[in-house]
């Protein structure tokens, strides 16, 4: 099957609803009415108490969306159907720690999709990947400008992003350019393209890579190693050093082995690009060994419901706001110490879209220090605390339960920490090949060295 990149486990399936194909999973496909309401109705109650991100959706009636939905699970024809009725329902609340999560392999009879490979850049679909045999007819480097007829951007607006579950537009656009091309296997999808040339085509695909070869060619484009840590050296003493992902314990030993070579450097890069977080604490660990002060983490915050206050509160002052569930229970703001042998010298941090969950939290650590200068573009937008629960049929529901922002109380869920230096991705970027972020920031070391 093509590969398609994942940011951590923040996943968004398929834009469409199908009906069942000949290529049938083994899934439960007739639910009982009673299955179906009982899962919608637990997301609507847990995330009625427990959803931090309500002020984030003002114009959301939450109760009369959950009785919309209503009927509409109940006609879903298939287990498929019915949890991309869920996906459809939790993507009002509009965060990127809350989602329906399909059973395990559900997807895969009802969803395919051409051997091409997308990527969004400045509100456009820029073809980054195609199977080698398709290339004549999907050039590297194309830009779509329709689908079956429609504009892209209308097509994605109306046909992906009603199933996103994003607080954030650059995510929006991310995965709903991702999965624009997604449809019933064996059907087809008739595209126009501006080739780099500047040429207008059409192309006539059929979804089925999942049984082609994928036998693929891509742009030549930034990416991680692979790997969980990556360090070299560069031009002018300037160290590299990419942290691709903070899920697992083993990338504290790899810092290490590396950390007296990066005391030698005069100038450092770190690059988060890739990291769509995993661990706060290894977040932790790693960033007090670059800063000579104490350093403050996300403040919090948490729903707090007290059935009597409640209660109470419809007609007492003190108690109005557990009433009204504004009631917050807030947590204590972790202050981190500076390792004994800590390295500061200027430092750029690099930054995406794909940057995510505990490499935002790294970086709320590192708003204050004034070595730090961050490169490239918003961030992920998304980090607390889910709460998990199983739904009928084999999937799961998150609901993000912890409102972090800022230790000064800016918000940065539903945004995205902004760098110091925006670089905009555009097509013309993605086609050049160069690393305009890395070079940026090798620039501008080079010139506080």
């Amino acid at each position: 099957m093509l590969q398609r990149l994942v940011i951590a486990s923040l996943v968004t399936v398929s834009a469409f609803s199908f009906p069942a194909s000949a290529n049938e999973p083994t899934h439960p496909q007739d639910l009982s009415v009673e299955e179906k309401l009982y899962g919608l109705s637990l997301i609507w109650k847990e995330a009625s108490y427990n959803f931090a991100f309500f002020d984030q959706v003002p114009d959301l009636d939450f109760d009369a969306a959950y009785q919309e939905y209503i009927p509409k699970v109940i006609a879903s024809e298939n287990t498929f159907e019915y949890y991309r009725e869920l996906q459809k329902f939790i993507a009002l609340l509009e965060d990127g720690h809350t989602n329906v999560y399909m059973p395990d392999g559900l997807a895969s009879g009802y969803v395919d999709w051409p051997s091409v490979s997308l990527a969004e850049a400045d509100h456009q679909a820029v073809v980054v990947g195609v199977e080698k045999s398709l290339e004549d007819q999907v050039p590297l480097g194309s830009v779509i400008l329709s689908v079956d007829g429609v504009s892209t951007e209308m097509y994605i607006k109306t046909r992906t992003f009603p199933y996103i579950a994003t607080s954030t537009e650059q995510i929006r656009w991310t995965w709903g350019v991702r999965n624009m091309l997604d449809g019933e296997p064996g059907s087809k999808v008739q595209l126009t393209l501006r080739t780099p040339e500047g040429k207008e085509k059409t192309a006539s695909l059929i979804r089925n890579s999942n049984t082609r070869s994928n036998e693929m060619t891509f742009l030549s484009m930034p990416r991680s190693n692979g790997e969980l840590l990556e360090f070299r050296w560069l031009d002018n003493g300037i160290a590299y050093l990419a942290l691709n992902a903070f899920h697992d314990p083993a990338i504290l030993d790899q810092f290490h082995d590396v950390y007296e070579d990066i005391k030698k450097s005069e100038g450092l890069i770190i690059d988060l690009r890739f990291n769509g977080g995993g661990d706060s604490y290894i977040a932790e660990e790693i960033i007090s060994h670059f800063s000579d002060t104490e350093l403050k983490g996300s403040a919090w915050r948490t729903p707090k419901h007290i059935a009597a206050f409640a209660v109470w509160g419809k007609g007492h002052e003190p108690m109005k706001e557990y009433a009204e569930r504004n009631a917050w229970e807030s947590g204590e703001m972790t202050i981190l110490s500076p390792a004994e042998d800590s390295h500061v010298i200027p430092t750029a941090v690099l930054i995406s879209r794909n940057t995510g969950s505990a490499a935002e939290d790294f970086l709320i650590y590192a708003d204050t220090l004034e070595h730090f200068t961050t490169i490239g573009e918003n961030t992920y937008g998304s980090t607390g605390q889910p709460a998990f629960y199983d739904l009928p049929g084999g999937g799961k529901v998150r609901i993000c339960t912890k409102r972090d922002t800022y230790p000064d109380g800016r918000d940065f869920v539903g945004y995205g920490v902004k760098p110091d230096i925006y670089i905009q991705r555009t097509p013309e970027l993605l086609l050049s090949g160069e690393d305009t972020v890395l070079d940026s920031s090798v620039e501008y070391l080079s010139k506080k060295i």
